[in-house]
């Protein structure tokens, strides 16, 4: 692993720039791919199939992979993050026993999870207590599909954070590109062409998702013929150990976002499938802000994790002033957007004016989080870049539970908003505490030197 992209060096913006872009590109690059998908779900009206009830369907089998990526993301931030430290305290031997250790993470998550998905798929199908039976006979043809070939989705990302920490974000671009550019080829042939309908998206999906694992294999291995993957002699209990105490605030928050995301679902139904659909499609053009914010947030991170390294604390602050200048004009752009275009935006997926009307309610509410969803971004990147992922984790739990009193109580007088409501509220929470903390924590990264100095241990 001798190809790093040194973060600790030069041109601070242009080197946040050159980390960020791919890493921009990629998310924007997968947002396309959700909302082609979603694009061509709402087509199946087409080939007789309920338009409504198949957005609905497959939104619904859309929490399985959020529930995956709270595993995921245990490996993957920890991998990335130790790297990081490893590159900028000039560690080699370190970032491959990480990135071995990483991988091997990765593998066993992901096999256990499909695993467990392909035996309880009616029993995870169950809790979000759905009425519609078309619904419900719609969701089961897709979420084996998914569920049962999650482990390429979870080796992946194990490639993925490895890249990331090395900062080499270019390659997981290039890559990623290739597989999401399959899979936006394949939506509309195997849905509307071969007749699949959804179980098409789904095989679309794990087929392109397995070439991207090949793709990334391949390039692995050229790039690194002298690491030996899922050898149990490369495994260091405590490269697994200093992986998981990063990662493991970062999964539990990401599992108990989705736990509160499914909870909040099951009111939803409450008000029908075209609420649903109104909801998933909103939260897919919502991507426009927190998909672009979580893309700035894995290049904050790496590029604090090298320089928390290498204890250049001045280069921390500057990266994350100069990443904010950008951030925040930009989510006030997508608010103005979600809120004065959200009949357009709709329009663009569906054609059914009720869902299109809840939609439009749903984008205008929300859109006055945007600049907080940016601003927690900022924080989350921060703080998981110097190892304290506690921090963000445990504000984005205390803000996520916010959601269930909030969902309780407003639901009462103003419906299906409430839920609208609550979900505002929880960010603008979120995003306020999260910029606090971050603000604090800048004015004392140099007190933070000599714990560092002596706590700091070596892999070799």
């Amino acid at each position: 692993m001798k190809k790093v992209f040194n973060l600790t060096e030069g041109n601070i913006l242009k080197k946040l720039i050159l980390v960020a872009l791919p890493v921009l590109l990629t998310s924007i690059a997968q947002m396309a791919y959700n909302l082609t998908d979603m694009f061509w779900v709402g087509k199946v009206d087409g080939i007789g199939m309920d338009e409504s009830a198949a957005i609905a369907a497959v939104g619904t089998a859309g929490y399985l992979p959020w529930l995956a990526f709270g595993f995921i993301l245990i490996a993957k931030i920890g991998t990335s993050v130790k790297i990081g430290h490893s590159v900028g305290e000039n560690k080699h031997h370190d970032i491959d026993v990480y990135a071995t250790n990483g991988l091997s993470l990765q593998l066993i998550f992901g096999l256990t999870f499909s695993i467990l998905i392909l035996i309880f798929q009616r029993q995870f199908l169950s809790i979000f207590q759905i009425e519609e039976q078309i619904i419900i006979d719609y969701a089961i043809t897709y979420l084996p599909i998914i569920g049962g070939f999650m482990i390429w989705q979870f080796l992946v990302n194990g490639f993925t954070s490895i890249n990331e920490g090395l900062g080499q974000t270019k390659y997981n671009l290039m890559i990623l590109a290739i597989g999401l550019g399959l899979n936006i080829v394949l939506d509309p042939l195997f849905i509307l062409v071969f007749r699949w309908g959804i179980s098409g998206a789904a095989i679309a999906t794990v087929l392109a998702q397995f070439i991207t694992l090949l793709i990334f294999y391949i390039f692995y291995r050229l790039h690194n013929p002298n690491v030996k993957i899922f050898h149990l002699k490369d495994l260091d209990l405590k490269a697994i150990k200093n992986i998981l105490r990063v990662g493991v605030p970062v999964g539990i928050h990401s599992l108990l976002f989705t736990a509160i995301s499914i909870f909040i679902a099951r009111y939803v139904y409450r008000f029908g499938g075209d609420v649903m659909s109104a909801q998933r499609i909103g939260s897919q053009i919502e991507q426009l802000s927190w998909m672009i914010g979580g893309g700035f947030q894995t290049a904050i991170t790496v590029f604090v994790g090298q320089n928390f390294g290498a204890r250049k604390y001045g280069r921390i602050r500057k990266g994350i002033f100069y990443i904010s200048l950008i951030l925040v004009p930009y989510s006030i752009l997508v608010a103005s957007l979600l809120y004065f275009k959200s009949e357009a935006l709709m329009k663009i997926f569906v054609d059914d004016p009720v869902v299109i009307y809840n939609g439009m309610r749903y984008l205008r509410i929300i859109s006055l989080a945007q600049i907080f969803m940016m601003l927690e971004a900022v924080g989350a990147g921060l703080f998981n870049g110097l190892g304290k992922s506690f921090v963000s984790s445990a504000n984005g739990i205390v803000g996520n539970l916010l959601r269930i009193p909030l969902v309780l109580m407003l639901i009462k007088t103003l419906d299906e908003l409430g839920i609208w409501w609550s979900l505002n509220i929880s960010d603008i929470f979120k995003g306020t505490i999260l910029i606090l903390a971050t603000i604090y924590i800048l004015t004392r990264l140099d007190k933070l030197k000599h714990k560092k100095l002596v706590t700091q241990e070596s892999m070799v």
